[in-house]
């Protein structure tokens, strides 16, 4: 039988008896003379945090907003999130019903509501507390700023109010004045600042839009550093809850009547900004700062982290006939998994030297052309399995089959793989996909629901149990 043989290169050659395994592909049977089924495991990782100076990405307002606070992930550390948004009147010029004489109006209460999105990350049990706080009105903060994931944001002035709640009960339901509604976080604020909304007047903050900016620059909803495991998904654009709710009572033609009126999110009008800091733990950093490779591998959601995986062996594979080539990767079970969950996607790329820039694995990363989401044939979702010990994990097989056909033609130049967790990828991709011709384009590909949920620890190119490794069925020419 011909086994493939090259220094450094683990490898076996064995019959298929499980083409399940390796994808819906009809393969050749394996015969141990002309088609072999051989495993490379001399893959090399390393662990990287990801630059911010590299990585400028902004969450948009039509995204989910991330807020919360994560106090103690065993692998990974803290993570803390805020959120800054501009809540402004409807129409200019702004009056309450129509009363002009502010003697007329009495505060009854004032609610900053978050409109819950149905995502939570890490544990919902536990309570978080957050503080709503006053953006400095003298700060910059406007619809022309622009703060990436990474910037901490403006400065912030007086406490407006606070809120201990659990995010397990962000979906019951909650009657109020003129609202009963499900999945919403309600912050009580200080009555003197919503006084201060009625007393301002036409002639000035409710003049028009620009002039209210000058009297009120917006909110800064902040997490509590020492208290909370979790995170949380709010919409400001995509989900009607989210406003400021003034309670008042006014007197008109002598009658006393009860309101509620709202400020809403505007786009094109009101400012946002999300941040997201991470505080790694220090096997994380200790790994990334080692020039030696890594085993495991850590990755997290942006802002997060990153492993570099290189197959040096593949450039020394003869010509021949690549009938199914994956990349296996695998989970390395932790108790904390529970609540800590894998990413909805783990995605594959590949560092081209010539662009100074990361891309889609050519000719195996097909997006839809309807949708724009990714092939599940490329293997990036994963499914779930059990390791030896019967323990739950999740492993993905990224099929790079016609990837290696043409790095062992010597049509494609061998790269160095990323693997890594975001929102959207925005790595090159070619106008002809299939070819793997024509000009790059960029054109931002959806991979996972959210920004900063999701995170998995694997099994590097010389873990003992979860080895990550490249499975090739290649038939010889």
């Amino acid at each position: 039988m011909f086994c493939l043989s090259l220094l450094f290169i683990v490898s076996s050659c064995k019959r298929i008896n499980e083409a399940t395994d390796l994808g819906e592909e009809l393969l050749p049977g394996v015969d141990g003379v002309h088609t072999f089924d051989t495993t490379l495991t001399s893959l090399e990782s390393y662990n990287h945090i990801t630059d911010s100076s590299e990585d400028r990405i902004r969450i948009r307002f039509t995204e989910d907003q991330i807020l919360g606070n994560i106090s103690g992930d065993p692998l990974f550390g803290k993570t803390n999130a805020k959120m800054f948004v501009q809540l402004k009147p409807e129409t200019y010029p702004w009056s309450f019903s129509g009363i002009y004489n502010k003697d007329s109006l009495y505060i009854d209460s004032v609610v900053l509501v978050l409109g819950y999105n149905n995502g939570s990350y890490g544990d919902t049990v536990a309570s978080q507390k957050v503080t709503v706080k006053e953006i400095d009105p003298h700060s910059s903060f406007s619809i022309d700023s622009f703060y990436s994931i990474y910037d901490p944001g403006p400065p912030t002035t007086i406490i407006l109010g606070t809120k201990t709640f659990t995010p397990q009960n962000l979906k019951d339901s909650v009657k109020v004045y003129q609202d009963t509604t499900a999945g919403q976080l309600r912050i009580r604020l200080d009555n003197s600042f919503g006084r201060r909304l009625l007393d301002y007047d036409t002639s000035g903050a409710y003049k028009s839009d620009s002039i209210f900016s000058t009297y009120f620059k917006g909110f800064a909803i902040e997490a509590d550093q020492s208290v909370g495991n979790a995170l949380m998904a709010f919409g400001i654009y995509n989900n009607p809850n989210t406003n400021l709710a003034i309670y008042y009572r006014y007197t008109k033609g002598g009658q006393d009547d009860t309101a509620v009126n709202y400020f809403v999110f505007k786009p094109g009008f009101s400012a946002y900004h999300n941040y997201v800091e991470r505080g790694f733990s220090s096997a994380i950093v200790s790994a990334s700062n080692s020039a030696a490779e890594d085993n495991p591998i850590y990755i997290i959601n942006t802002p997060g982290s990153y492993a570099t995986i290189k197959i040096p062996a593949l450039k020394d594979l003869s010509n021949r006939i690549i009938n199914r080539a994956e990349l296996i990767v695998e989970q390395i079970y932790d108790p904390s998994n529970e609540k800590f969950t894998y990413p909805d996607a783990l995605m594959l790329d590949v560092y081209d030297s010539t662009l100074k820039g990361y891309k889609f694995v050519p000719f195996d990363f097909i997006p839809s052309p309807e949708s724009g989401f990714p092939n599940p044939g490329f293997g990036l979702y994963g499914r779930n399995t059990v390791d030896a010990l019967g323990r739950p994990i999740r492993v993905w097989k990224f099929n790079i089959t016609r990837y290696v056909q043409n790095v062992v033609t010597k049509q494609e130049p061998l790269h160095d793989f990323r693997l890594y967790i975001s929102k959207d990828s925005y790595s090159a991709l070619r106008q002809g996909v299939l070819g793997n011709t024509g000009t790059y384009t960029y054109p931002g590909i959806p991979i996972n629901q959210r920004f900063a949920f999701g995170r998995v620890m694997v099994g590097g190119g010389q873990h003992p149990t979860q080895t990550m490794r490249l499975r090739i069925v290649h038939t010889k020419i």
